[in-house]
């Protein structure tokens, strides 16, 4: 019965990486001085957008090693799986299995709503502690060597450069709830809990944007109260 269960758990990851929640509008008014940072739907899995200017202490090398770029992408998956995409269903079927993570990078010398399709991405207003937190998050789960992050693969179409993580991948680990994970500690109010799939991570994405463009639309809209009551009353007196 355990291989049976592995199997059917392995057939899920087939069918079902692309089933994803449609994603939320940007914020109607954005909040004043937040980051746009993107989720972006990749299929089977989730990647994280940042403005390179954006990108705080040591992570900012990578405006370095991508010049010229926009912005830079970030995504997390297990090392055999990822930097060799599975050609037969044997390789999809031990992809779950625990092994060492890398960390994907790509250089967008654009925004990815240009870059991707647009339906397929939410935009999530940070602040610059949040921002700081998220590079900070991502520098800590690199694996560097003398200073900088050890580059294990190149790929292309798009270019892309793997990293070796850290953190070990695990169905507990997945890259999709590294995506999760790193958004909270960008203080989005997003949890990783249960989270394997794309689509959960994109729902999840779209209540918080949500949630985030709310409550700063009602901090507007008290602050028009605010000052509408206060011109009456000068206009009383």
């Amino acid at each position: 019965m355990p291989k049976m269960k592995f199997v059917v758990l392995a057939g899920i990851f087939l069918v079902l990486p692309g089933a994803c929640a449609p994603v939320a509008p940007y914020c109607a008014s954005w909040p004043e001085g937040a980051t746009p940072v993107y989720l972006v739907d990749r299929g089977w899995h989730t990647e994280i957008g940042i403005p390179a200017r954006a990108l705080d202490g040591p992570l900012g090398v990578y405006r370095g090693i991508f010049p010229g770029a926009a912005t830079i992408m970030f995504s997390y998956g297990k090392k055999t799986f990822f930097t060799a995409p599975a050609s037969s269903v044997q390789e999809y079927l031990i992809g779950p299995f625990p092994g060492p993570a890398v960390i994907q990078a790509i250089g967008l010398t654009t925004t990815p709503p240009d870059a991707y399709d647009a339906e397929r991405i939410i935009v999530l207003p940070i602040s610059d502690e949040g921002v700081r937190r998220l590079s900070a998050f991502i520098w800590n789960d690199l694996a560097v060597r003398a200073g900088s992050p050890r580059l294990i693969a190149v790929r292309h179409h798009p270019d892309s450069l793997f990293y070796a993580a850290r953190s070990p991948y695990n169905l507990m680990h997945t890259c999709n709830g590294w995506v999760a994970d790193a958004l909270r500690a960008a203080q989005v109010p997003i949890s990783a809990r249960g989270v394997v799939f794309a689509g959960q991570v994109m729902a999840r994405g779209a209540r918080a944007e949500r949630r985030m463009c709310s409550a700063s639309d009602d901090a507007r809209h008290a602050l028009t109260l605010l000052f509408r009551d206060r011109c009456r009353i000068c206009s009383v007196e």
